[in-house]
């Protein structure tokens, strides 16, 4: 997992594996199942929509089916519109308004805040979250809480505040916090409002017989020190209070988590606690803790599904180290490759200078690669605990350091192999042991080892500092051989030799990661400690952990070391610069006394890679130095990074420093309209992998850019355009890929780039064009065309349809009934100078610039001007103020009847002249039809388009009203598919359906109906494997809601659409699933299965097919392999209009047919009946049906609506049984 502070139990090792590159549209595999009676929802291969609100206010949905995102439909805030861009970074999709980037580059803003995959994951959609979970840190240690956002949890710790941004006031948060040196794309850009800094508020999830023996616990118990009079806080899932290990041990808990006590609902913070100090009393003293003496603070920071918030983590921590406890105990965390520098890591060394507390905290579970430590287990302060078997060898497991910044990390490993401990009352983690106890594996398990060890050594030494007792434990701890520091630290803890020996010595000496031309000869010292009554001699040498390091690399200052009673005497070890290659590497060093005392100190140093000055000169289309970002990707990582972006500031000039490798650069340019919300011009200029192993300079010039576009047989203007950048190192099949999302208002420039290999680089464009929606001209003889233009935005303007002659009534004069020629007033919004003339009797209004140059104008607002708006130039508008009785003739189209969706693509290079033209038979032509209850309700349709490399696609709704048809022309030879949601394109969400993908040919004809009747539940058409038995599990992958069309998938509507399947086997129930895509058990003899789908929608907006009830009954036995279930789909082919519907007193023809799954060639269907009912199924008329399935139905003669019943069976006794209520309309 990347950086995402999302993190599993560390109490169980998981193995994750991650896939890139094309879409799979086959069927995901079946679950297991949980039980004989389980029945669960299963992988849906119909397409699921969640949208997120961003905190800058703009809407994205995130489309998926069966786990993997397929494209992203953004719905831009006002402003935001102008330059927000998405990345694909493996399988998580970012989308970053341009504005932010400068923020996530200066590390104020965190750009988790922007992985929208990730925030649909951990549960922050809309549909269950109506504010997005913050950390504020401040620059004083008082602040006022940002407008828009409401303060949940005071957290000094980190001198800041957790807070709740408020998704429906958007723009009052974002505007509280945003000062406009971001948007103008200041480099030093930062946040106001006294902020410092900006974090997502994340989800962490939770990460003993043998084992205490194996840290010498009963030897320090034999000598006195059991932890008595030690209180250890253990912040986790809470505990079973009742458990008998934990009787009268708990002095104290709270609860950080909303609605929930301190119990312990999941198991891992009893399992924990009882690790550190339980009594083993429910085990005859079998399962005694470390530090059964010690007293237990329980602070519940993570819920009953072992999930919290790290603001509500931090609390817990602060209230922990405030209420007495010397050691604190925390297995959980995450973020592999963590630098000490998020919130939490920050709290740990806060809140252990100021509070004296010692935090003993897991690894990680992400073992064994490199840099896999999570967060807060990287915090500097924190002793960090790895994990190791019976034998003492790393478990696999255990994460291994360095940390994210090269510093030495874990410290410590523990026991965390099959640890058995108690089990909380009425959970199941783990591999249960009896009743009382459970066995469990991870560093989760290991941390309260090293914490009870804390425990004791704290009785022992009670005046000991935190950084002493951390020390203390390191110091004494036993190494293993031919092991990495950066696995075990300094090896093992030893409770025993901590509290017998009286020598101890510096845990660690971190040299940290030295710069590439460092040569220099460091020195650190080691000090050792004698709190013994008499000197002691100890003899030094050092272990290189493994490694053999180059002659004197490291040297120690003396080979041995006389250490004077109660004193110190510190030792010197020194590392040559000059003898150290490139990563991190390590060595121990042994103190031994001839009476056996032993002191190790683990050392930690490396080299950075090779690193090269590189300057990104950045050029204006004049050839001045200008403003503008500069995006590096490194494209020899062997995992997939977002791109870093680096404000350029006025001088054109940027200069980062690169790790020697290929590298890809993109130059941006940007020319907003006077109130920032538009972007009027876009250059872009690209160098793509390119090799750095020097010094280098690269200059953008925007003199050498041509303009992007593209020539149609049909007129035709831009509505959206797409620009993207997609690159893949060799060695990987992840892409890289940075899409810019325009308006059509924007002008595009391209500087032809330098040549890649074809196979790793890959430019494109992709334009979304329709009809002119508007041109001008003074009415009368010789009336010149004027330049004009909507307002833009997703609502933008209300638009002529047809043409209309309009006088021009001036400032001053009387505009009702007239075009209202109004002044820009900066002082005010456009909007609302559109509503005074709108309100005053104007039928539309025309805004000029109050400068001579050209202007546009946006409306991000939730509808459309009430009267059509337009912008002129300054210098148009003066020429209309002195013309007296003018009229001007407008000529519209509200809607266009055709579109253009085209992508053109280049491998290789950005190629010099990027004007295109199309000709008719190059081009596919769809003609789609919107079917829908009421003529012009709002509706959006989009198209994509998936070049080669292209790993997700976004969603460009276009604005489209029901009861239409539309002709797209559209490029032939690239996967593309489709998708239509009912509801305004500014709105985000709504009911979706969306096409399998397909690839069209030249000149090939389709047709598409979209939305229309009878839609009902059904296996989509052509899906592979979408019902079928494998093992022990059966599952039947169908749609919701499913429209007559072939080849779509219905998207259910969140909110509005209920789903319920029961499940039966041979009569019997097996249990049920809100959804009507399932998984169940299956037996291996042949039986019957009954599956019954209820499906309703609860919509003012849609009036048929409100409720659909499916009633499948089939017979199935294990076959060899995977085998597909016989179950049958009802299609429908039904002679309604757009409207879906039928005139009274009419007949409908009903066309019926009846298939099995993809790949199933029969049962022959023996039998199809129908009837129609027009009371809602209260009763029934059935209708005869010929031999090709088609009945005709006797519509009533009052307006109202069909229901149908359809059975069918086939000649093995499978049948299908639907009725769909309100499967037509009938009007007059």
């Amino acid at each position: 997992m990347r950086s995402r502070r999302r993190t599993a139990l560390l109490g169980l090792a998981l193995t994750a594996t991650m896939t890139a590159g094309g879409l799979a549209y086959g069927a995901a595999p079946l679950p297991a199942a949980a039980g004989e009676d389980a029945v669960t929802a299963a992988p849906r291969d119909a397409v699921r929509t969640a949208t997120v609100t961003l905190v800058t206010g703009d809407k994205v949905t995130v489309a998926t089916r069966a786990g993997r995102t397929l494209a992203v439909d953004v719905t831009p805030f006002r402003g935001s519109a102008a330059g927000l861009r998405t990345y694909t970074v493996g399988t998580d999709v970012y989308v970053i308004p341009r504005e932010v980037e400068p923020l996530i580059h200066n590390g104020r803003v965190d750009k988790r805040l922007f992985n929208v995959t990730q925030l649909v994951a951990q549960g922050f959609d809309d549909a269950h979250r109506a504010s997005t979970p913050l950390i504020v840190r401040y620059d004083s240690t008082t602040a006022a809480t940002p407008g828009g956002a409401r303060l949940t949890r005071e957290l000094p710790g980190v001198r800041g505040a957790a807070v709740t941004a408020d998704k429906s006031r958007g723009d009052t948060f974002w505007e509280a916090v945003d000062d406009d040196s971001a948007r103008a794309g200041t480099p030093g850009a930062r946040l106001s409002g006294g902020i410092q800094r900006l974090w997502l508020d994340g989800k962490v999830k939770a990460l003993l017989e043998k084992s205490v023996p194996q840290i010498g616990a009963p030897e320090a118990w034999a000598a006195g020190y059991d932890g008595t009079g030690v209180k250890v806080a253990v912040l986790d899932t809470g505990v079973d209070a009742t458990h008998p290990d934990l009787a009268d041990r708990i002095v104290e808990s709270r609860s950080f988590v909303p609605g929930e006590t301190a119990r312990d609902g999941h198991g891992h913070g009893t399992h924990v606690a009882s690790t550190i100090l339980g009594s083993g009393a429910g085990s005859g003293g079998k399962y005694r803790g470390v530090a059964p003496g010690a007293k237990l603070l329980v602070g519940k920071v993570l819920d009953d599904g072992g999930s919290g918030s790290e603001s509500g983590i931090i609390e817990g921590m602060e209230w922990a180290a405030h209420s007495g406890a010397k050691v604190v105990s925390m297995s959980l965390g995450g973020g592999e490759g963590a630098d000490g520098t998020d919130p939490m890591a920050l709290a740990v060394n806060e809140l252990t200078a100021k509070t004296g507390v010692l935090f003993t905290i897991a690894a990680g579970n992400s073992g064994p690669g490199a840099r896999t430590v999570g967060t807060p287990g990287a915090a500097a302060a924190a002793l960090t605990v790895g994990a190791v078997d019976a034998a003492d060898a790393v478990a696999s497991f255990s994460s291994r350091g360095p940390r994210g910044d090269g510093g030495l990390k874990p410290e410590i490993t523990a026991p965390g192999v099959r640890i058995v401990a108690a089990r909380a009352a009425g959970t199941t983690m783990g591999t249960p042991v009896g009743d009382l106890y459970t066995t469990a594996s991870g560093t989760s398990m290991a941390t309260p080892h090293v914490a009870g060890a804390a425990a004791i050594l704290a009785q022992r030494h009670p005046d000991w500092s935190p950084a002493r007792l951390k020390s203390g434990l390191i110091s004494t701890a036993r190494t293993t051989a031919d092991t990495s520091v950066y696995a075990q630290g300094a090896g093992r803890v030893d409770v025993a030799r901590a509290v017998r020996q009286p020598v101890s010595a510096s845990g660690t000496v971190d040299f940290g990661l030295r710069g590439w031309d460092d040569r220099a000869t460091v020195e650190k010292s080691i000090a050792y400690v004698n709190d013994g009554d008499a000197p002691v001699t100890l003899a030094l040498s050092l272990d290189e952990a493994g490694e053999a390091l180059p002659a004197g690399t490291l040297a120690l200052g003396a080979d041995s070391v006389t250490v004077p009673a109660h004193g110190t005497a510190e030792v010197a070890v020194t590392l040559d610069s000059a003898g150290v290659t490139t990563g991190s590497h390590g060595a121990h060093v042994t103190a031994r006394a001839t009476d056996g005392t032993t002191a190790v100190t683990a050392i930690g140093f490396g080299r950075d890679v090779e690193r090269f000055d590189v300057t990104l000169k950045v050029l204006d289309r004049d050839g001045r130095p200008t403003r503008g970002i500069a995006a590096v990707t490194d494209t020899t990582l062997d995992k997939a990074v977002v791109p870093e972006t680096y404000p350029v500031g006025e001088d054109g000039t940027v200069v980062v420093r690169l790790p020697r490798g290929e590298h890809s650069f993109v130059a941006e340019i940007f020319h907003y309209s006077p109130d920032w919300s538009l972007l009027g011009e876009y250059t872009y200029a690209v160098q793509p992998g390119t090799l750095i192993d020097s010094d280098r300079t690269f200059t953008f010039d925007g003199s050498r850019a041509s303009r992007v576009s593209m020539s149609t047989p049909r007129p035709s203007e831009t509505n959206r355009l797409r620009v993207g950048i997609a690159s893949r190192p060799s060695s990987l099949a992840l892409v890289h890929d940075r899409e810019m999302w325009l308006g059509g208002e924007t002008a595009v420039y391209s500087v032809p780039s330098a040549t890649a290999d074809p196979a790793l680089f890959e430019s494109r464009v992709g334009w979304s064009l329709g009809a002119p929606a508007l041109s001008a001209r003074l009415a009368g003889p010789g009336g010149r065309a004027l330049d004009v233009s909507y307002f833009q935005g997703w609502t933008g303007s209300a638009r002529f349809d047809g043409s209309r002659t309009l006088r021009v009534a001036r400032p001053g004069e009387d505009v009702r009934g007239k075009l209202a020629l109004v002044k820009r007033d900066p002082d005010t919004t456009t909007y609302a100078q559109v509503d005074a003339a709108a309100d005053a009797g104007a039928l539309a209004v025309l805004v000029f610039n109050d400068t001579p140059g050209g202007w546009l104008a946006g409306n991000w607002s939730s509808k459309e001007t009430r009267i059509p708006a337009m912008t002129v130039s300054g210098a148009e508008g003066a020429r209309l103020l002195a013309l007296s009785g003018a009229r001007i003739t407008f000529s519209g189209t509200a809607v266009s009847p055709y579109a253009y969706e085209l992508v053109e693509y280049r491998a290789g290079a950005v190629p010099a002249d990027q004007r295109y033209r199309v000709r008719a038979g190059e081009l596919a032509t769809v003609e789609s039809r919107f079917h829908g209850a009421t003529a012009g309700a709002e509706a959006g349709y989009s198209r994509l388009m998936h070049s080669p490399m292209q790993p997700v696609a976004n969603f460009a709704f276009g604005r489209m009203t029901l009861q239409r048809t539309l002709t797209e022309y559209v490029t032939a030879g690239v996967r593309t598919y489709e998708a239509m949601k009912i509801g305004p394109v500014w709105s985000a969400g709504g009911s979706w359906q969306i096409t399998a993908p397909t690839t069209l040919a030249p000149g090939q004809q389709v047709r598409r109906d979209w939305n229309k009747a009878v839609v009902r539940t059904a296996l989509p058409d052509g899906l592979d494997f979408a019902a079928v038995r494998d093992g022990g599990v059966g599952g039947i992958g169908a749609a919701g809601l499913l429209d007559s069309s072939t080849g779509q998938w219905a998207v259910m509507r969140d909110g509005a659409d209920k789903e319920l399947t029961t499940v039966y086997r041979d009569g019997v129930l097996l249990g049920t699933a809100p959804s009507a895509s399932v998984a169940f058990p299956v037996v291996p003899e042949r039986a019957e299965y009954r599956v019954v789908a209820d499906v309703q929608r609860d919509d003012p907006s849609w009036s048929t097919s409100t409720k659909v009830r499916t009633d499948w009954r089939f017979h199935s036995a294990q076959g060899e392999g995977r085998t597909l279930l016989p179950v049958l789909s009802v299609d429908y082919r039904l002679g309604t209009d757009l409207a879906n519907s039928a005139r009274t007193g009419s007949r409908t023809t009903v066309g019926l047919g009846v298939r099995h799954p993809k790949g199933l060639a029969g049962p022959a269907v023996t039998g199809v009946k129908l009837w129609a009912s027009y009371d809602d199924g209260a009763t029934w008329r059935q209708v005869r049906l010929d031999d090709r399935l088609n009945g005709s139905v006797a519509n009533p003669a009052t307006a109202g609506f069909v229901s149908l019943r359809v059975t069918a069976t086939d000649a093995d006794g499978n049948s299908v049984d639907q009725t769909v209520t309100r499967a037509y309309q009938v009007r007059r």
